[in-house]
């Protein structure tokens, strides 16, 4: 399934970025980890969810602007 693949590689993009910036801007996440824009602010709340990461900072709208990584893969 092509959705899977890309929602896999997405993540692992965004996993890797955030090794070498544990403290992570979502704008730059979305510039630098090569990961789909679109996609970035859903993986980040699955990825609140399970506890890797943890939303430092967020608009009025609850959207995150600042995470932190809580493990490392």
């Amino acid at each position: 399934m092509i959705y899977s693949n890309s929602k896999q590689l997405d993540l692992n993009r965004i996993l890797l970025y955030m090794q070498g910036h544990p403290i992570s801007t979502v704008n730059a996440i979305m510039q630098e980890s090569e990961a789909e824009p679109l996609r970035v602010y859903p993986l980040l709340f699955e990825l609140a969810q399970k506890k890797k990461i943890r939303i430092l900072e967020e608009n009025g709208w609850g959207a995150p602007l600042k995470v932190e990584l809580l493990i490392m893969q």
